[in-house]
């Protein structure tokens, strides 16, 4: 079937290149000529903001991102929508090579190299023969230009890359193709997997580069602040050395954040809400993927400002009859066992045997003491700024404050369905936001980097100051002031946390990272650069749609199959 594809397409060029130009003219007038664009600031200026944009294209940020990957993989969610085989088999580790959300994904992170790629070549045309402030201007577009093209390899290399490097093992292995020019042949197009290493030297070069141009630079303007700074590019290089194991980097880029860039960790009543359009670009906050609510084109659309993540995670309420109501699509919920690993244990909000989801049947003692719980701080306060609670949260729809349910679609009575609280809209539904939901996506902050950093000194000798970094954001979660010692301080890093489970029980540094970033998307990548990916499958068992079916070879994605049957030089992961 593939040698039918490619000579079909190869007959196709010869065709139209044998035509005459009066046939196979498809210029078209009102075009802008790459003769004289980008010819200004304001047009490189405007490039960028696409290349920004992509970020949250449909198959990223804007929709697909979190509910149709990462949070299957990691199981972070579970389906209430039983409808799509492929999307159950997300869920259960067994990605297919023909998903179409994989397929969307890989081609708008293409999409995002390739808009990066147009710039750079512009950036390189205009500087040339612009004027030194113009060319001053131009060099600033060129670091962020470069960030963001890292950023885009970073995911396709987190997600299809073969391995990641574990202990000095796994940069051989196959990652994807570097691209560092748009292509005006086929034939260029026909590139071959890079190895591992030679994916995240490339972002790390990229990100080197954009650190030489972005280093002391800070966006103050209301219009600039989505854009990435110095400390950002600083950040984010620390977050790529741990990826890599290249400890020594990691200290001194992350120990450079912390020290320097002046950023701390917000009061507790501050991050509760920042997920959810309120508190943004605080002093947390490293970078931020800038959204905004949209009544012109929904979240769906390319088009579109905002983003419909929060129409897939859309929690349900109590409606009229007592039972189950949909705020929007509201497809996934946080799965069952998550609720346990925060600490969770006053049972269940319906007795034994109550046969119907309804209000009515609520265990009115079970409210008492999950309130209790919250007020005394006994479970961990992280899982109600994740989660919403059945019949103990509300939602306001329509104006109208209305408590939370048992999850939509949910037969089994007895199973905890909890709705998601971050990336929601917490004042109305995402139908009175046209599923175009404003909310930030906090894609690096402080919190992540004092983890990245303690995990960094628990490799480099500085087990105490590590512990003292795993604590300060405990603190913070707790109400404690971040800096002095507290009652709920670990005592090693071996003690005991909140999760029941082998993985997290005695391990403060990864229950921190798990319950500190929960729905955050980064849980994933932390499964597989630990390689607990076995383990975390032993834990949560199965999903509704059947058991998860754990392979070693799971932590890569399936490169798509129209990938496969367009790119003859691209070779498939194992285990597809």
């Amino acid at each position: 079937m593939k040698i039918l594809v490619k000579l079909s397409l190869f007959v196709l060029l010869l065709g139209m290149a044998s035509c005459k130009e009066s046939f196979v003219n498809v210029d078209n007038p009102g075009a802008i000529s790459t003769a004289n664009y980008p010819g200004t600031v304001a047009d490189l200026e405007q490039l960028l903001a696409g290349a920004y944009a992509t970020q949250h294209a449909p198959n990223l940020f804007g929709h697909n991102m979190l509910a149709k990957n990462t949070y299957l993989w990691d199981h972070t969610t579970d389906l209430s929508w039983q409808g799509t085989t492929t999307w159950i088999q997300l869920a259960q580790n067994n990605s297919q090579v023909n998903d179409s959300f994989l397929q969307g994904t890989w081609q708008d992170l293409w999409r995002g190299v390739q808009r990066c790629n147009t710039l750079l070549a512009g950036i390189e045309t205009f500087s040339a023969k612009a004027n030194t402030a113009d060319a001053a201007s131009a060099n600033l577009i060129k670091g962020q230009t470069l960030y963001l093209r890292a950023w885009y390899y970073f995911y396709l290399t987190s997600q299809w890359g073969e391995s990641f490097i574990v202990d000095g093992q796994g940069g051989d292995k196959m990652g994807v193709p570097i691209i560092t020019k748009t292509s005006s042949s086929l034939p260029e197009t026909q590139v071959a997997r890079a190895t591992v290493k030679q994916c995240w030297d490339f972002i790390i070069s990229d990100l080197k580069a954009a650190e030489t141009i972005l280093t002391g630079k800070t966006w103050t303007g209301t219009t600039d602040k989505y854009k990435v700074s110095g400390w950002a590019v600083k950040a984010f290089l620390g977050k790529v050395y741990v990826y890599t194991q290249d400890w020594a980097n990691a200290k001194t880029y992350l120990s450079d954040v912390v020290a320097n860039s002046g950023k701390s960790l917000v009061p507790f009543d501050t991050y509760k809400n920042m997920f959810n359009a309120q508190n943004e670009f605080n002093s947390e906050s490293l970078i931020e993927l800038n959204l905004n609510i949209d009544m012109t084109y929904r979240g769906t659309d390319d088009r579109s400002m905002g983003s419909s993540i929060g129409m897939v995670i859309a929690p349900t309420y109590v409606g009229s009859n007592g039972g189950q109501a949909a705020s929007a699509w509201s497809n996934v919920f946080p799965h069952a066992k998550n609720i346990a690993r925060f600490g969770f244990n006053l049972g269940h909000y319906f007795p034994a045997g109550t046969a119907t989801a309804n209000i009515a049947n609520v265990d009115k003692s079970y409210i008492t003491k999950s309130v209790a719980a919250r007020a005394n701080k006994t479970v961990d306060p992280r899982l109600w700024v994740s989660c919403l609670q059945p019949y103990v949260d509300s939602m306001i729809v329509l104006g109208v404050k209305q408590p939370i349910s048992h999850y939509l679609d949910i037969s089994e009575i007895d199973m905890e369905a909890w709705s998601f609280r971050k990336y929601i809209n917490l004042a109305g539904t995402e139908g009175e936001v046209n599923m175009a939901n404003g909310d930030n996506i906090l894609w690096l902050r402080l919190a992540d980097i004092y983890l990245l950093y303690a995990e960094t000194l628990t490799h480099t000798g500085d087990n105490a100051t590590a512990l003292e970094y795993v604590n300060k954001v405990r603190r913070r979660a707790y109400g404690y002031a971040v800096n002095t010692a507290s009652a709920v301080d670990y005592k090693t890093l071996t003690d005991q946390t909140s999760a029941p489970d082998a993985v997290l029980k005695n391990d403060p540094l990864k229950y921190e990272r798990w319950a500190e970033l929960f729905g955050e998307g980064h849980w994933w990548f932390d499964v597989c650069r630990w390689k607990i990916g076995d383990k975390e499958a032993a834990y949560y068992q199965r999903v509704r749609g059947g058991a998860i079916q754990w392979d070693p070879t799971d932590y890569a994605q399936p490169i798509p199959i129209n990938e496969i049957t367009s790119n003859f030089s691209m070779k498939q992961n194992p285990g597809y």
